[in-house]
């Protein structure tokens, strides 16, 4: 009744901010004190506050009701208008109940033609009942919310903690970080401190040409920002100057926050880390992005002054998206560490979730026994993969397991395994040395990446093809090669369930019970702190 119908949609089921400027402009609000548009450019609030009551007394009160205004524009416009935007929105089995109860909301404004203020207030009270009392969505996402919250504090700290948290954030400008591995993690992992305003951000990566492709993506991804004016063209040309990459560790002497980001590797790590204890200034925090590997392992590799100072930093790809950052203390990491690594994840708008030190921590762990049993259902012949993917899709996930390691990059698992001695011997065909008898296991995903070739997206071809011309190269699409593949391995097992074809609610149940069962493990040996914080990293 006061604004557009396709402005308050917009805004109305974003729930994005709006400044002062756009209010006025739109007419949220009548006045601001002092901006300019009052009489006097230094009229304080009380005195604008006054003006606009001295108008109020002279000014006819029917036109200014917003109860006696009707919603502008025709009702067929509106009401396509409506259906438009309720059709971009997420579906109510995809988590969209609120937004799209907020547009039927908002249709009951103006819908049907003889509606009144008084109808839409009594319509929009009764949806906002139900949807408090009722969903389920509702109490989940309040749930998360609070959840979110408690895992990022961590209480009062003491003067001294917060004396190094407000280091680390009062002047980004003038605060520098290193980034190790110009990678597509090290990559996003740099822009999003770029982002967050710190400069200078050292990235750094032994391959000349391997960082000359991660500054060239992280200009790509600037160039976005802008183009979709997320960023102005001069916070870009601040945000390039504040890049500086390098071949040489060195350039991380002056930096006071540095993150590892290299090969999944621990002899390679330990190795970096070996030479920051030599470079890195003395109160440095060293941060290690590994996913899997031992914290501690990777600190015995520094001075024992050092170890307070080091801590796991798990950012999970794409990392200039992902919000999600797993925060690994270590059996020496300090507090003061721990607190100021939280602070740094919220300054760059990710939330961070204190966790223990152990294979894969939380999100990885957890992962580990679901995407295991997806590769069961498939080499059973239980389900395609599509099936799989759809299964968990319709669940409310917002993809499904083979579409997600797609993304992820099929071949880091499978580096993973064979680091630890599991997969098989490409070459010889033999099992991995610490295979052990009887131990389930299947070579499928293995067999993609070390035969085919069929690494995920970056590649245009996982367990899904990728055509560039075709959804810009992130549609995916079933490929005959992976049937034939997994028809191969259905051929030779030897599940008892062989060749049965399993339902949607049975293909759930495999994959979220193994993954359900391994969060309680976690809690029972304290890996994380509290059942809500499983919840924020799921």
């Amino acid at each position: 009744r006061l604004c557009d119908l396709g402005w308050c949609l917009q805004t109305i089921t974003t729930g994005r901010m709006v400044g002062v400027a756009e209010a006025l402009h739109v007419g949220v609000i009548d006045a601001v004190a002092g901006s300019g548009t009052a009489p006097s450019s230094d009229e304080s609030l009380l005195d604008c506050a006054a003006r606009w009551a001295r108008y109020g007394e002279i000014m006819p009160t029917t036109g200014r009701m917003l109860s006696r205004r009707q919603v502008r524009g025709d009702r067929g416009a509106l009401t396509a208008l409506c259906a438009k935007t309720a059709k971009k929105l997420p579906r109510v089995e995809k988590g969209g109940e609120a937004v799209q109860a907020a547009v039927q909301a908002i249709r009951a404004s103006f819908a049907p033609y003889d509606a009144t203020f008084e109808g839409g207030m009594v319509t929009e009270a009764e949806i906002f009942t139900r949807l408090l009392v009722e969903s389920s969505q509702g109490r989940a996402r309040r749930h998360a919310f609070f959840a979110e919250r408690a895992a990022q504090s961590s209480g009062k700290p003491s003067a001294a903690v917060a004396a190094a948290v407000k280091r680390m954030l009062s002047n980004p400008p003038n605060t520098a970080i290193g980034v190790i591995g110009a990678g597509t993690m090290g990559s996003g992992i740099a822009l999003t401190f770029l982002r967050a305003g710190y400069s200078p951000v050292v990235l750094i990566d032994n391959n000349a040409k391997g960082l000359e492709r991660g500054v060239a993506l992280i200009q790509k991804l600037i160039k976005g920002d802008v183009a979709k004016r997320r960023l102005s063209p001069k916070a870009a040309k601040a945000m390039g100057a504040a890049l500086v990459p390098s071949t040489d560790l060195a350039a991380l002497s002056k930096c006071k926050f540095i993150v590892e980001a290299a090969f999944e590797s621990l002899d390679i790590k330990k190795g970096i880390f070996g030479k920051l204890d030599a470079i890195a200034p003395s109160d440095a925090y060293l941060c290690s992005n590994t996913s899997t590997l031992d914290v501690d392992a990777i600190a015995s590799s520094l001075s024992p002054a050092r170890r307070p100072y080091c801590a796991g930093m798990h950012f999970f790809s794409p990392a200039h998206v992902m919000k999600l950052v797993e925060i690994v203390r270590g059996a020496d990491t300090s507090g003061e560490t721990l607190a100021v690594i939280s602070a740094v994840t919220k300054k760059i708008r990710k939330v961070g979730v204190t966790v223990g030190n152990c294979d894969g921590f939380v999100g990885n762990r957890m992962l580990n026994p679901y995407t295991s049993e997806m590769l069961f259902v498939v080499e059973g012949g239980g389900a395609s993969v599509m099936q799989v993917d759809a299964a968990i899709s319709k669940l409310g996930m917002a993809i499904g397991p083979f579409l997600m390691s797609d993304l992820a990059g099929n071949d880091i698992g499978y580096k993973i395994s064979l680091a630890r001695g599991l997969a098989k011997d490409s070459k010889t065909g033999l099992p991995g040395p610490n295979r052990k008898e009887g131990m389930r296991w299947t070579d499928l995903g293995g067999d993609l990446v070390a035969d085919l070739g069929r690494v995920g997206q970056k590649a245009g071809k996982g367990w899904y093809t990728y055509d560039k011309r075709i959804g810009k190269g992130r549609m995916p699409m079933p490929s005959s090669e992976v049937a034939a593949l997994i028809a191969s391995f259905t051929a030779k097992s030897s599940s008892p369930d062989k060749g049965r074809k399993l339902k949607n609610e049975e293909i759930v149940e495999r994959l979220l019970y193994p993954l359900v069962n391994e969060g309680f493990k976690i809690l029972e040996e304290g890996i994380a702190r509290d059942p809500a914080d499983i919840d924020v990293i799921y």
